[in-house]
């Protein structure tokens, strides 16, 4: 027979399990391990910088093209994304094809254009200068701003203002 007190059977030391205090432990222990992966891995999406600057090279091809067509092109932008466009005999025709193919803007990228005649689109006119115009790009993560001088002169600023 066992012996036992008012408090119940006393606990034979064969026993065994964890207390709460070192599940508590081990639990924070898994937490920090986690976070600490989490925070060093990349975010899946495109970096905003890299958006701006594939934005800044296909300007420039737009004002390249400008130049050795001897016309007008513009880069249409809108909230779903960019296009391009050259006047021929006065009408604005698009252009579809290769490096001039519309590009939708990736998820969560927000745009915004300011020019000096309120279009959202920037314009190089057969000179290869352009109409002044500001886009601001901007995610969660921040905001990028390229600028387009009157000489065509594209310009990425790191912090957009």
């Amino acid at each position: 027979m066992r012996p036992t007190s008012a408090t119940g059977p006393s606990r034979a030391p064969a026993e065994r399990g964890f207390t709460l205090v070192e599940v508590m432990v081990a639990l924070l222990v898994m937490a920090l391990l986690t976070s600490a992966v989490l925070l060093t891995v990349p975010d899946p999406g495109p970096r905003l910088a890299d958006e701006a600057e594939r934005l800044a090279g296909r300007l420039a091809h737009a004002r390249e093209a400008a130049l050795t067509a001897n016309r007008p092109v513009e880069m249409v932008i809108d909230a779903e994304g960019y296009a391009f466009r050259e006047q021929r005999r006065g009408v604005w025709v698009p252009l579809d094809d290769g490096p001039f193919a519309r590009k939708a803007w990736p998820e969560g990228l927000q745009v915004a254009v300011e020019s000096a005649e309120g279009r959202s689109a920037v314009r190089f006119d057969s000179t290869g200068g352009a109409d002044p115009a500001t886009v601001r790009l901007a995610n969660r993560r921040g905001a990028v701003r390229l600028s387009v001088d009157a000489q065509g002169e594209v310009r990425v600023d790191d912090r957009a203002g």
